[in-house]
């Protein structure tokens, strides 16, 4: 039975193969280094001098002081941002309500 000869990717799809193989490296070394930096965090005052702050101006934003934080230190390009929660499903008036499983004890 014969094959075909795969055919070569173009150089858009190989540029595009290596930004996602970019992207997936980044991610594996965050979650390398994961447990190591917050080891190293909670060993040193960066926690009490953040909590310091947010105890002094009360009118700022937890995001605006790491932003801050970050052009004091001298991170370019660093964006840090704040998700909203996620918004729970709207509860259907019209749909009954499933009684809950009574626990019985043995």
């Amino acid at each position: 039975m014969a094959t075909r000869k795969p055919t070569p990717k173009t150089s858009a799809e190989l540029k595009q193969q290596l930004e996602d193989a970019k992207r997936r490296l980044a991610d594996l070394e965050k979650r390398a280094y994961a447990e190591e930096l917050n080891e190293l965090i909670r060993e040193t005052s960066i926690v009490a001098d953040f909590a310091k702050i947010q105890a002094r101006v009360t009118d700022i934003n937890a995001t605006a002081i790491l932003s801050a934080i970050g052009d004091a230190v001298g991170i370019k390009r660093l964006q840090v941002t704040q998700t909203p929660p996620p918004a729970r499903k709207p509860v259907d008036p019209n749909k009954p309500k499933k009684p809950r499983k009574s626990k019985k004890s043995a």
